[in-house]
């Protein structure tokens, strides 16, 4: 690959300096390349974040729908966030949507399994659904992941609740 081809080109390359111009200036190229792909990455997580706060506000207004938007706005500008899409999943469940949202809690655990919010919102969903085993195991994986959580707590506190209204 040649970038450079003057001055060198007129007075013929004999030290072989027009490839190893080439080659230096192809891998600064490259460099700036790559750091403004790092920045865009960084501009795209920041805005991800902006739009899964708007979400978060729009969610506890009660604003399930316009909720839902920010959250896949989020999806759009960052897809490996695994909090954007508990956090979809949990609008879509309060919206009555319970096969959507355990398709995207099972994405945000795909991405990262050891989510609390994921972990704990999914093992409410168990819990609505009668799968309390499931439930059990998302609480085990928080009280080694994340023993300090309050997610763990409040899942343990939802089994607990669950488990009391049974008739024996």
């Amino acid at each position: 690959m040649r970038i450079f081809s003057f001055p060198f080109s007129r007075i013929g390359d004999s030290f072989g300096l027009k490839d190893v111009l080439s080659r230096v200036c192809a891998g600064f190229l490259a460099l700036g390349l790559g750091l403004g792909i790092a920045g865009l990455a960084a501009a795209d997580s920041a805005k991800s974040a902006l739009f899964l706060d708007k979400g978060q506000a729009a969610q506890e207004a009660g604003r399930l729908t316009e909720a839902r938007g920010w959250y896949e706005r989020a999806i759009v500008q960052n897809p490996a966030s695994a909090d954007a899409y508990a956090h979809l999943a949990r609008a879509e469940n309060e919206l009555g949507d319970a096969p959507r949202a355990r398709r995207h809690f099972a994405i945000a655990l795909e991405i990262d399994p050891n989510n609390p919010p994921a972990l704990y919102w999914s093992g409410l969903l168990d819990i609505q659904e009668g799968r309390e085993d499931e439930a059990r195991k998302k609480l085990d994986r928080l009280k080694k992941t994340c023993s300090t959580c309050p997610q763990r707590a409040a899942l343990a506190k939802a089994l607990e609740t669950h488990g009391a209204g049974k008739a024996p």
